[in-house]
């Protein structure tokens, strides 16, 4: 018992240090070295929907080739999105962007407040020339809300609205890393 204890009190001891794992106290030198060659930038809504909007039209593009088979596939698999970015051939940086790709063919399937919003826009136009793509911020700055009307030209009206909601802290970490002028 009494060898026990001792070689108990050394483990203890080591444990405490951290003596077991590669952890170690940073030095006040280290951090400061470490706080000069970090730099916060500030990204602006615009700069960020200027980053994600040929990333959402990239997506759109996709869709737009397939039209007929995606919503068809929407229609009778609404909650496999995984298998939706395989049909659409999405690459890993886009799927990885993509939170949710979905049709809306009435305003009372819309998630969002904002969606619904769009919805009744694109509803109102009656020349479909005049259809644009939308671009929103959404829940709390969380999401990007790309939209994009469908018009039905047999019936001459709306057919529905594509919502592509992207993560926005995705879109943010995509952004090109720009080479400070002191690392050249």
């Amino acid at each position: 018992m009494r060898f026990y204890l001792p070689l108990l009190a050394v483990l203890l001891f080591l444990q405490s240090c951290d003596a077991f794992t590669d952890k170690r106290a940073v030095t006040k030198e280290e951090f400061y070295e470490l706080k000069d060659n970090v730099t916060i930038t500030k990204i602006s809504e615009g700069k960020i929907l200027e980053e994600a909007t040929p990333k959402a039209q990239e997506i759109y593009q996709k869709i737009e080739a397939k039209k007929n088979e995606v919503i068809s596939f929407l229609e009778n698999t609404p909650a496999k999105q995984q298998e939706l970015f395989n049909l659409l051939e999405l690459d890993s940086t886009q799927a990885e962007l993509v939170e949710k790709i979905a049709y809306r063919k009435n305003i009372a399937e819309n998630e969002y407040d904002k969606e619904k919003q769009i919805f009744e826009a694109y509803q109102s136009v009656t020349d479909p020339s005049l259809y644009q793509e939308n671009l929103q911020i959404l829940h709390g700055k969380e999401k990007i809300l790309y939209s994009y009307p469908n018009f039905d030209t047999e019936n001459q009206k709306l057919g529905g609205v594509w919502s592509i909601i992207l993560s926005q802290k995705k879109v943010i970490r995509s952004f090109k890393k720009e080479k400070k002028s002191r690392f050249k």
